[in-house]
């Protein structure tokens, strides 16, 4: 004999299939205690109960006094983000203007300032016009010094760590982090042909493996080159699945 699911997980499946479908919107009000009683014929104890959990799980969030807003983001939703570009990327050229082991790691890379890198500046064009700048620092180990002996004869440092370190780092966990901003100092601005109060858009981009800091990249991009496309890759859950 199957055990019965208690009436507030019932209660708490059903809204959570609501709030993953485009029933409400961001910010939107919620249910109140008393839509919650009527709807579902229950106890105020119980209402509160499923309030709480959905509050806990991140789906909404209570404010004292004025109710029940639902959050940011749908929880069941999970969405894939891909940089898009307005360019062929068969004329794309990527020169690297810099390397040496010297150069300290920023204070944001998540390096331990001990650990031994790698440092590379590059700089991304199209048809010889530039429109990205970056700054990358990645763990020495993954490049033996001579391969990196004739930096314009370089391409790709991914395709060199995997040859090197039989490590595909575009297959590692990896933060990404995006801002608008304005060209930081004179030596950017004249790599990208661009005045100091010029706006651009600063990536910073930390690669992984378990607890360790492979790559940090600081990247400014002037923005006309710049795009996201984002996509939801969640399944609708149908109402036969909630029990």
């Amino acid at each position: 004999m199957s055990r019965k699911e208690p009436i507030y997980q019932t209660i708490l499946n059903a809204l959570i299939l609501e709030l993953n479908s485009n029933r409400f919107k961001k910010n939107a009000p919620f249910y109140s205690e008393k839509e919650l009683r009527e709807k579902y014929q229950v106890s105020s104890t119980t209402v509160v109960r499923v309030l709480n959990m959905l509050a806990d799980q991140g789906y909404i969030h209570r404010i004292q006094g004025k109710g029940s807003f639902v959050s940011k983001f749908n929880r069941g939703t999970a969405v894939k983000i891909t940089d898009t570009h307005a360019y062929d990327l068969d004329d794309e050229q990527v020169a690297v203007l810099v390397v040496n082991e010297t150069t300290p790691v920023k204070a944001r890379s998540k390096f331990e300032t001990t650990t031994p890198v790698w440092h590379f500046e590059r700089l991304r064009e199209i048809q010889q016009v530039p429109f990205e700048y970056s700054q990358s620092w990645y763990l020495k180990s993954l490049l033996p010094p001579a391969s990196v002996s004739r930096p314009r004869l370089i391409h790709s440092l991914y395709a060199l760590i995997r040859k090197h370190a039989q490590l595909d780092l575009a297959q590692q966990p990896f933060e990404q982090e995006y801002a608008v901003t304005v060209v930081p100092n004179q030596r950017v601005a004249d790599y990208l042909h661009v005045t100091l109060d010029a706006p651009v858009v600063k990536v910073e981009r930390w690669v992984f493996r378990e607890d360790q800091t492979l790559e940090y990249t600081l990247s400014y991009l002037l923005p006309n080159y710049f795009g996201l496309h984002l996509t939801s890759t969640a399944q609708p859950r149908v109402a036969s699945e909630i029990r």
